[in-house]
């Protein structure tokens, strides 16, 4: 009997068992490696660590050669490092280096394999130059005898706006990608909004006092909760079927909890500011669903606290009474609010000494702080506006803000091409609406300083920008 013929693409036995061999054999050695080296440092978390090295780079060639999917990976996987925890811990540099890794891979790609543009307009060019001005402002550093650490730390967290670009060329490339990073955008609130509840139930379950319940507040992550919540009121405004309302207000109720939860008047406020800007450029169908919507929400949260917190509603409710009331008053009254406002008095009277270069990152100022009764010495300035005058002088203060306002424009007009998808539209009006939120919030809360807000900034802006780019190629201008 004559034997059977390989088929193509099978392989032979003799390929099999060569292969095979080599498998065993690398296999064999590896597992060798780690007894020797786990016997050498004497620590057995190598031998937790280095088994995970064969998954993790199947994972990576799975995902890199993927590269949408890798970007929403990456996105999804920031609620990992989202707690702002003082220091660097193990899994934010564990996800620095993926971060870092998706960037230089879509970069290297774009600009030196496919060789093709992705600076299309001034902002564009704006954002460019600045994040190739960022690491030379470390010699301000020095010059100003600023913590190197602390400016590592915050160049890593500007770094986050480098994501601008391909989040922009996804949308625009990609058939689903304004529905797919729109919903990525909600993804993360969610998860963090359900992160924080917990963390919030908890807090109430150790309540001794009613003081304690009524004041209850969990302040991570407020600037994404309340960016999600303007996207998903944004979905909910335009759903389509009961089905995609009901599971949409579902979510916005979630996200809108979470910062209802904060306790931050300031992202309150701006959230305010975006719902008003979402009223004014929608048309009257829409604005009539928002006003409907907004009284049936509220009871709908209303009966989720009942649910959830229902002993302490009426403490939780009258906590949130007064805290909102007070922010008429805030300016004024609220010692937390008028040291700011000291703060940022105090950081002109350096910008003014060099208001065109700036003194650079992780430089530290003295300030007395009225709340504590004492002198700080910190690099944090409150006031985003005057902290980024402070840190990058004119020139960066400049870059930043023309980008900033070149996106709202950006998303704006997305919106308002009637030819456009229903997807594309909604990318475009929602990441406009945030965006303008946080020219209130910015007042009094840094956004370029911490990595959370950094993060949501750049989503926001890459959202507003490429909707207006997939715009133009959807109508064809």
């Amino acid at each position: 009997m004559q034997p059977i013929a390989a088929t193509a693409g099978v392989p032979t036995a003799e390929a099999l068992w060569k292969w095979g061999r080599l498998a065993l054999a690398g296999s064999l050695g590896f597992g060798l490696a780690i007894v020797l080296l786990v016997a050498w440092s004497g620590s057995a978390l190598m031998a937790l660590v280095l088994p995970a090295v064969i998954p993790a780079a199947a994972a990576a060639f799975f995902l890199f050669r993927r590269p949408t999917l890798n970007l929403v990976v990456v996105l999804v996987g920031f609620v990992v490092v989202a707690d702002n925890q003082a220091g660097f811990q193990l899994r934010e540099i564990a996800y620095g280096l993926y971060l870092y890794a998706v960037l230089l891979h879509w970069y290297a790609v774009r600009a030196a394999i496919r060789r093709e543009p992705f600076l299309h307009s001034a902002e564009d060019r704006a954002l460019f130059v600045f994040l190739l001005l960022l690491p030379c402002t470390l010699l301000l550093t020095v010059v100003y005898g600023g913590s190197l650490t602390g400016a590592a730390s915050e160049i890593f967290s500007l770094s986050l706006l480098a994501l601008y670009f391909p989040l922009k060329e996804t949308i625009r490339e990609y058939r689903h990608g304004p529905r797919l990073l729109v919903l990525t955008v909600v993804c993360v609130g969610a998860l963090v909004a359900a992160r924080n509840m917990l963390e919030f139930s908890q807090q109430l379950s150790g309540a001794t006092q009613a003081w304690q319940i009524a004041t209850g507040r969990v302040v991570t992550n407020d600037n994404l909760l309340m960016v999600s919540s303007v996207f998903t009121l944004t979905l909910v405004l335009f759903a389509r079927t009961w089905l995609s309302l009901g599971i949409r207000m579902g979510v916005f109720l979630l996200c809108f909890a979470g910062l209802v939860m904060t306790q931050s008047r300031g992202y309150w406020m701006a959230f305010l500011l975006a719902a008003g800007v979402l009223f004014v450029l929608a048309d009257a169908r829409v604005r009539r669903r928002m006003l409907g919507f907004g009284a049936l929400g509220f009871a709908a949260l209303a009966g989720i606290g009942l649910l959830f917190f229902g002993a302490y509603l009426d403490l939780l409710i009258g906590g949130l009474v007064e805290r909102f009331a007070s922010v008429a008053s805030a300016v004024t009254s609220d010692i937390s609010l008028v040291n700011r406002f000291r703060e940022a008095q105090t950081v002109m009277e350096h910008v003014v000494r060099n208001p065109i270069v700036g003194h650079g990152m992780g430089v530290s100022y003295y300030f007395y702080d009225i709340a504590h009764q004492a002198t700080d010495y910190d690099a944090l300035v409150h006031n985003g506006y005057v902290g980024l005058w402070y840190k990058f002088g004119l020139w960066g203060l400049g870059l930043l803000l023309f980008f900033w306002a070149g996106v709202i424009v950006r998303g704006i007009q997305a919106f308002r091409m009637k030819a456009g998808s229903p997807w594309m539209r909604v990318c475009g009006l929602a990441a406009a609406a945030s965006l303008a939120a946080f020219t209130l919030s910015t007042i009094t809360s840094n956004p370029f300083f911490l990595k959370d807000s950094l993060f949501i900034f750049s989503l926001s802006a890459g959202l507003a920008g490429g909707a207006y780019r997939r715009g133009l190629r959807e109508t064809g201008a």
